[in-house]
């Protein structure tokens, strides 16, 4: 904790009244000192705690998301949390090694917990608690994940961020990706019957993200995968016109000219006669 050259002073100052206690009047300036510089000190360390979290705030901002990272952890508090989450997840999801990946979003679910013990209302600690889930439980093999209930606990926080704050985009295009990965991987039976999970849910979702954010290249390219999930041969055109739009829109992050790149090779894929003559077209 860093006082600086007056904090110093203040705290001789004080050290050397205190060994005055003959006269008031030297009692009274050394109560004075003694308050002002227990004042200094919490002043001190509450602006050290606020400077590191916007300090990470920029680090995340120039895609320094380790970096970001280590700072908000260190910030703490429901926003730093939620933060440091965010900055793991990003990393993990477009920069990281593949045998880096799991331990990354192990500890971005710690850090949105702990985020939502805070604060149980933080729609970001819900939302990167649901983003490192789905990945490190597709990590884990589909039989563990559901022996660990994941799916289930996702679906919980989704719609309880979406109860608090309904115009919550990403948590709309999250549940409705939920619903159109559960329908892809295990059929509209088995989906439906074992999680509730349908293809209705899925679209509906979708859709209001799209209909929240109609700027985001998250958005777009996370709802053109969605369609996908749920038939190339009815959502095709859909998703080609969505990965187009990726290809168009601005980066506002660092990490979005990644998700660019993959829009361009995933339309080249859509279109190659590999893609075409796959059974999944079928759907």
């Amino acid at each position: 904790m860093k006082f600086g050259r007056r904090g110093i002073r203040l705290w001789l100052s004080a050290m050397a009244c205190s060994t005055k206690t003959t006269a008031k009047r030297d009692i009274g300036r050394c109560s004075g000192y003694w308050i002002l510089f227990v004042c200094l000190a919490f002043i001190s360390t509450g602006d050290a705690k606020a400077t590191t979290l916007e300090e990470a705030e920029t680090a995340y901002a120039e895609g320094r998301y380790l970096e970001a990272a280590r700072m908000a952890e260190k910030a703490g508090g429901a926003s730093g949390f939620a933060l440091a989450a965010n900055s793991l997840n990003t990393h993990a999801l477009y920069y990281a090694e593949k045998d880096e990946q799991s331990g990354l979003f192990r500890h971005a679910m710690d850090l949105a917990e702990r985020a939502i013990e805070i604060d149980p209302k933080s729609l970001r600690g819900h939302f990167e608690l649901v983003r490192a889930m789905g990945k490190y439980a597709q990590g884990i093999g589909r039989v563990k994940a559901m022996n660990e209930k994941y799916a289930e606990q996702i679906r919980e926080h989704l719609e309880f961020a979406l109860s608090l704050d309904d115009n919550f985009a990403d948590a709309h295009l999250a549940l409705g990706s939920w619903h159109a990965g559960l329908v892809e991987v295990m059929g509209s039976f088995l989906a439906g019957i074992l999680f509730g999970a349908n293809r209705k849910d899925a679209v509906f979702h979708i859709e209001r993200a799209l209909d929240l954010d109609r700027e985001g290249i998250d958005i777009h390219y996370g709802s053109a995968n969605g369609f996908l999930a749920l038939g190339k041969r009815k959502y095709r055109k859909k998703a080609e016109d969505l990965l187009s739009r990726v290809a168009e829109l601005p980066v506002q992050e660092s990490y979005q000219a990644s998700i660019q790149e993959k829009a361009v090779q995933r339309i080249k894929e859509l279109n190659s006669p590999k893609d075409t003559n796959s059974p999944l077209n079928d759907r």
